[in-house]
């Protein structure tokens, strides 16, 4: 595994890279996400057959901010700039709950790069987030998302295994390791969080910004949805309403897991990954399947 920086979008991105087979893209999610925590362990299984390229976003692990309030439209035109910087022509790409709708945004307007699309948990589907009309208040107080934001990084154990709890489903799965790990990402971070920015962005008053349920139907792009029923940041009944709009598509359900899929149900996800990114036809016609 390799680590090295590029400059893209005028911001120095930090970027992990491992193997030499056809390029696979991997994107995080929001807030303490990077490509350290959640994709470390998933590079050198995926690296034995494609050349995993996994970037920290703009504002998250070692990427500072874009300039301007970082909506995902601006995340789009950022990850554009970024596989010309890298002189990527066709990949595949994976995304995970923000980096699913940058996945999403990228392949609508560029269709002919994106060969194989897996969205992971995968924001840009739902039309308003759970508890929205709170939300949408709170991330209008100031003193209140920057007391937030300080509190999180404290990285104190009890709370965040009570912030973790709400993002996975299994409460198991938060070993002493992964919560340790967890929190040296936090810590790194400091309170410089452009999670509570990126909401206020995103959310209107009755609705989100960025929703491309509607565009779904011109996604021609053989695409894996991978989701869990107890996802509650992206429910998953918005991943089956995807799944029925977009004709290649295959959507997998693991019962019992949470948002964070990667790292909750890490066989599953290489195995349904490596399977759906390998076969010859892709997802040839729509297909649904739970996963116990």
């Amino acid at each position: 595994m390799r680590e090295g920086r590029i400059l893209a979008g005028g911001v120095p991105v930090r970027l992990l890279e491992a193997g030499s087979g056809p390029p696979l893209v991997l994107l995080h999610g929001a807030d303490v996400g990077s490509a350290d925590l959640t994709w470390r362990p998933s590079i050198p299984i995926l690296a034995e057959r494609f050349h995993v390229i996994a970037p920290d976003l703009p504002g998250h692990g070692h990427t500072p901010p874009l300039p301007g309030p970082p909506a995902t439209e601006a995340y789009v035109r950022w990850f554009g700039a970024f596989v010309e910087a890298l002189r990527l022509d066709r990949f595949s790409l994976v995304g995970l709950s923000l980096g699913g709708a940058i996945s999403l945004g990228f392949a609508l307007q560029n269709p002919d790069r994106v060969g194989r699309l897996v969205l992971v948990a995968s924001y840009g589907l739902m039309r308003r987030v759970p508890l929205h009309a709170l939300a949408y208040r709170l991330v209008r107080i100031p003193p209140l998302t920057s007391f937030l934001a300080r509190l999180r990084s404290s990285a104190h154990p009890l709370l965040l295994r009570l912030a973790l709890r709400w993002i996975v489903g299994d409460p198991r799965v938060l070993t002493p390791d992964l919560l340790q790990e967890v929190a040296g990402a936090v810590r790194a971070r400091g309170h410089r969080s452009f999670f509570y920015a990126w909401l206020a962005t995103e959310l209107g008053r009755q609705t989100v910004h960025t929703c491309y349920l509607d565009r779904l139907p011109e996604l021609r792009i053989p695409t894996l949805l991978l989701h869990g029923d107890r996802d509650r940041l992206v429910p998953v009944g918005w991943a089956l309403k995807a799944a029925h709009r977009i004709p290649r598509s295959r959507l997998v359900v693991l019962r019992g897991c949470g948002h964070w899929v990667p790292r909750e149900r890490p066989e599953e996800f290489h195995r349904e990954l490596l399977t759906f990114l390998v076969e010859p036809d892709g997802a040839g016609e729509q297909k649904f399947s739970l996963r116990t």
